[in-house]
């Protein structure tokens, strides 16, 4: 394992992992905008959710942070660093944009 294979893919100069994130962190913010208000942490997730559909938040950290927190999105890409991520499905990044979205959501609203 290789913390630089993993750093390569979140912020390649081919940008291919990065923009497959911003993709599916725009439906993560979507399903978000639809959810019942009643939801955890709701005020801050909406108002993250706004920044993202913005476009004022970072792909290429928010990479690095769905790689981070997600073993199985690290697994893959250090089973194949060269791919830079495209063997990593869609969904395994949407399950990893939504499990991350509390932390991102309240770390922007201390901000």
């Amino acid at each position: 394992m290789s913390a630089l294979d993993l750093i390569a893919t979140a912020t390649a100069s081919d940008e291919t992992f990065a923009g497959r994130v911003m993709m599916i962190m725009f439906k993560v913010a979507q399903n978000v905008a639809a959810e019942d208000p009643a939801t955890a942490n709701h005020s801050e997730r909406i108002a993250y959710a706004g920044l993202v559909i913005r476009g004022e938040e970072k792909p290429q950290l928010v990479s690095a942070h769905v790689i981070s927190a997600n073993a199985t999105i690290a697994a893959a890409i250090e089973s194949d660093p060269a791919a830079l991520g495209a063997n990593v499905p869609d969904g395994d990044i949407e399950f990893a944009l939504a499990s991350i979205w509390d932390a991102r959501s309240l770390a922007f609203a201390a901000a």
